[in-house]
């Protein structure tokens, strides 16, 4: 099978060598650097989140990975580490940003975050993204985006794309042919809860296409319609989860989150029994999956709510409701971001596909060019922290998903045994079937993304444990308690598994969570050598 950049579509295809070389060739060579670095948050603009060339850890040597070196940071790290010319790159929730020697974690330097944007307490949790000798990264305050010289550490420019006094970037930027592609998200949806007195909402979710030269915005496109910043309107579509770029079609895929607050008149269309088309503005791109032209940022496709969904945090029970919409919905926005898959159909015909978790537990399959549903899956329950979060991956032979199932609802495993607790599974490229699933054997949640690569499946939980699985069935091959939770995505080089630990961010329920002022980066590779 060969995947071919001459054909009008992308051949995601059968050989994850083929897929690597298709990728670079796809590139500048600073955008995808060696076929054996980790250059963004899902590894290559198709962002399936494996390694496609790794042999030196496979599920027969997985059981003795040990700390090859660990390293000290001012606080946790959420972010997957990118790894790029021996060096490894990421940021902590302490407010630093960290290159280290990728064979001894020595540092080589580390910077404040704050000093780049003059913030006081700025930091990052953003997956850094490195094209040539520049570092591309958003701050959690501010919603500034970085370009930060990789050798020196020094700042080259910064651009806040958004002012609005709740944006933030959590989106992990991808970069393609000298652009860096940004969204949007905010902290909108929990100010409207703990601050009473706050008139929710008037923040709008938007993706940003960013020269990576000069810090100039390209162009912008809002997920909601413009609300004049009236607390009146349609308000949310946060955008958080890293971007899939097709470089053959000149599309970038871009998923988005929910309403915070809709207009009036919505509330009384769906009161009257309308349906999310009949009452939602055409405009209103949200808990959706876009495609969108990579030089104009138009809508080619967009895939639209699919139910009523305006929340924020005042809808949780117990905080002050003043914000809280009429007709709440169930925050069921998409937490994983795009992924460009291929599979056979079931002629034997090789197809592409493009595809996202949401945080209502399902997995939706569509068609690149139109939109249409393939398929979707249900592997677990949905929730407001999940469902599926932060991110999925891809390995030409399964999707790997990770339900947190947050309010531990009852559900059965595919194999019919019963749960309420997290879960991974994999899934049919190319029908969603669930072709094995296991618990989490902890009271964690599998909010953190995983990675695959060789034969392994890598993913975490917030009870501290991180995971190497057997990529066929679902077992557990080695256990790493750490002392923190675990939140970050693996990256996986070369024989050494890169890992961040802790996420103070959230209460876990399953033990002490992490810190805003110490952690541990690891390192891991085969009998620590």
């Amino acid at each position: 099978m060969l995947h071919s950049l001459r054909r009008r579509s992308v051949r995601v295809l059968g050989l994850l060598t083929a897929l690597t070389v298709a990728v670079a060739a796809s590139t500048t060579p600073a955008t995808a650097g060696t076929l054996t670095d980790w250059t963004m948050n899902g590894n290559n603009l198709l962002n399936t989140r494996s390694n496609l060339l790794e042999t030196k850890i496979t599920t027969k040597n997985v059981s003795r990975l040990k700390a090859k070196w660990t390293f000290a940071t001012h606080g946790d790290v959420s972010a997957t580490p990118i790894v790029a010319k021996g060096a490894v790159y990421f940021p902590d929730w302490g407010g630093y940003l960290y290159k280290l020697d990728a064979a001894t974690g020595q540092q080589i330097w580390s910077k404040k975050i704050s000093d780049y944007d003059g913030v006081t307490g700025s930091l990052s949790r953003t997956a850094v993204a490195i094209s040539g000798n520049t570092l591309f990264l958003g701050t959690q305050v501010g919603a500034n985006l970085l370009a930060v010289d990789a050798t020196t550490g020094a700042l080259k420019w910064k651009t806040q794309l958004d002012p609005h006094v709740a944006a933030i970037l959590t989106m992990s930027p991808v970069v393609h042919n000298g652009v860096v592609y940004e969204g949007v998200s905010s902290t909108e949806g929990e100010m409207s809860a703990f601050d009473p007195t706050y008139k929710c909402c008037t923040f709008r979710g938007n993706f940003n296409a960013v020269d990576a030269n000069t810090g100039k915005v390209l162009w912008k496109r809002y997920m909601v319609p413009d609300n004049g910043n009236q607390p009146t309107g349609y308000a949310g579509g946060a955008m958080w989860g890293t971007p899939a770029i097709d470089p053959v079609r000149g599309t970038v895929y871009v998923t988005s989150g929910q309403n915070y607050r809709v207009p009036d008149s919505v509330n009384q269309c769906q009161n009257n029994g309308g349906t999310p088309p009949q009452c939602y503005s055409p405009d209103n791109h949200i808990d959706s999956i876009l495609a969108l032209n990579l030089k104009t940022g138009a809508i080619k496709w967009a895939t639209g709510a699919m139910r009523f969904d305006a929340w924020n945090a005042s809808c949780i029970p117990g905080l002050p409701p003043n914000n809280c919409p009429a007709n709440p919905g169930y925050d069921y926005d998409f937490g994983d971001g795009a992924h460009i898959f291929g599979f056979k159909d079931k002629n034997g015909k090789l197809r592409d596909a493009v595809g996202g978790g949401e945080k209502s537990g399902e997995y939706w399959a569509l068609d690149p060019d139109t939109g249409n549903v393939l398929w979707s899956a249900a592997p677990g329950p949905g929730g407001h922290v999940g469902g599926i979060m932060w991110g999925t991956a891809w390995d030409a032979k399964r999707i790997y998903v990770a339900e947190a199932n947050f309010f531990k609802t009852p559900y059965q495993l595919a194999d019919g045994t019963p749960s309420t607790g997290s879960s991974y599974a994999a899934l049919d490229p190319a029908t969603g079937r669930v072709q094995w699933q296991v618990p989490d054997p902890t009271p964690g949640f599998a909010w953190g993304p995983l990675t695959v690569a060789a034969d392994v499946l890598y993913g975490s939980s917030t009870s501290g444990h991180m995971y190497a699985m057997d990529s066929a069935t679902g077992r557990i091959l080695w256990d790493f308690t750490a002392p923190y939770s675990s939140n970050s995505g693996a990256s996986v080089v070369d024989g050494v598994v890169y890992w961040g630990n802790g996420y103070a961010k959230f209460a876990n329920g399953a033990g002490t969570t992490g810190s805003f002022t110490s952690g541990t980066f690891y390192a891991f590779s085969v009998d620590g050598k």
